[in-house]
């Protein structure tokens, strides 16, 4: 048996058409037809049932595509581990986003990854800090951007950057929000996060040290939707200055930020994986990327 029949198997398995298998294996339908009649004779059973639709598995072919794949993957697995050998990295990062890809400095992680391990590709997801940290333990993303402190004991994170946090409200509001004390801050409608999202952390302890109790116009967990309920005149909410203040003048929103309040900008992964190759080299880069005096971070 030979892998490359294993591959051409698992191809057409997947495709359930000897044309569309036929161009990602960038050979010829009769070369394909002869080696699935190779694998079956050797194998002793019949894998498809051929129609003028295409090819359907039969009920041996499923279980034993199933078993091709282990072997595929066991493969992959070898060629990474003989490439990390070698100095080189291959495979794909799977990376949570909790912001903006710009906001991330994305472009520099991306050209940097490209020019030292142009083998290793970047899968980017996006996800609140709360779910990057579920995926993280379900193995769905790889590694992920997050705010806040990670409290989980099974996420290694390094610190990127402290990002400025400021009350924002509606453009036409600057002169009254520059004018006003904490305390009257809390006559104003607010919009509120829920208590996994870490800029819930940093309201809860606003108001507690300044004794407000405000009305809560809205409760959202996506910074985006936040920004355009704050510019509509919805309420005041905590958001990163750079989100406040990002467009033309007329699109900036207005700005109390009589008192500084940050917000941790991290990446992380599972605590068991941090000693690996890939992410390994992910966390250097981004550490250069995000050192201070670099990039838009701040």
């Amino acid at each position: 048996m030979e892998l490359y029949q294993l591959k051409t198997f698992a191809m057409v398995a997947d495709e359930g058409n000897l044309t569309r298998a036929s161009k990602r294996l960038h050979t010829s339908q009769p070369a394909i037809s002869a080696q699935i009649k190779a694998l079956e004779d050797e194998l002793g059973v019949s894998l498809f049932i051929r129609t003028p639709k295409g090819m359907t598995l039969t009920a041996d072919g499923v279980r034993l595509r199933e078993h091709a794949g282990n072997v595929l993957s066991s493969v992959a697995e070898l060629e990474r581990e003989a490439g990390q050998m070698r100095g080189v990295l291959r495979g794909t990062l799977r990376i949570g986003i909790n912001a903006e890809p710009q906001m991330l400095q994305v472009a520099e992680l991306f050209a940097e990854m490209r020019a030292q391990h142009p083998d290793l590709h970047l899968h980017l997801l996006q996800a609140m800090t709360g779910e990057v940290l579920s995926k993280l333990e379900g193995d769905e993303l790889d590694a992920g951007f997050m705010y806040g402190t990670v409290q989980s004991e099974r996420i290694y994170f390094t610190e990127l950057r402290q990002l400025e946090v400021v009350v924002a409200g509606a453009h036409h509001l600057q002169d009254e929000l520059a004018a006003a004390s904490a305390q009257e801050l809390g006559k104003y409608p607010w919009i509120v996060t829920p208590q996994d999202c870490p800029f819930y952390t940093i309201s809860s302890q606003f108001f507690h040290r300044h004794g407000l109790d405000p009305q809560h116009a809205a409760l959202i967990d996506d910074e985006s939707i936040i920004k355009v309920m704050v510019k509509n005149g919805t309420g005041l909410s905590l958001l990163l200055r750079q989100d406040a203040m990002a467009g033309t003048p007329e699109e900036r929103l207005a700005v109390w930020d009589k008192e500084k309040l940050h917000l941790q900008l991290s990446i992380g992964c599972l605590q068991r994986r941090r000693e690996e190759p890939m992410l390994q080299t992910l966390f250097a880069i981004l550490s250069r990327i995000w050192q201070p005096g670099q990039g838009t971070g701040e």
